[in-house]
């Protein structure tokens, strides 16, 4: 499959599954346990996908996934090693 392959499947799917309704919870207790209904495992999977290529990386956000009774989120999906230094602080 090419790039351009992916880059359609990927546009594809995030036209046919709607962010609403999709979600997702963190939980931590020594470890970290994450549920997702279906919606929101399917918007994940979306969302990390579109990391993948410059074309649709700024795009890709998984904040809006999180519900409120979540114990933390993904803030930031980084792409290099340094970004994910820069985050990290």
């Amino acid at each position: 499959m090419t790039d351009s392959e992916i880059l359609e499947f990927i546009r594809r799917l995030d036209s046919q599954f709607s962010k609403e309704g999709a979600e997702a919870e963190l939980s931590s207790f020594g470890e970290v346990a994450l549920y997702a209904n279906r919606d929101g495992y399917i918007r994940m999977a979306i969302e990390l996908m579109k990391c993948a290529f410059d074309e649709t990386r700024s795009d890709a956000d998984l904040n809006y996934i999180f519900t409120k009774n979540s114990e933390f989120g993904i803030d930031h999906l980084a792409s290099t090693r340094d970004e994910f230094e820069f985050y990290k602080g």
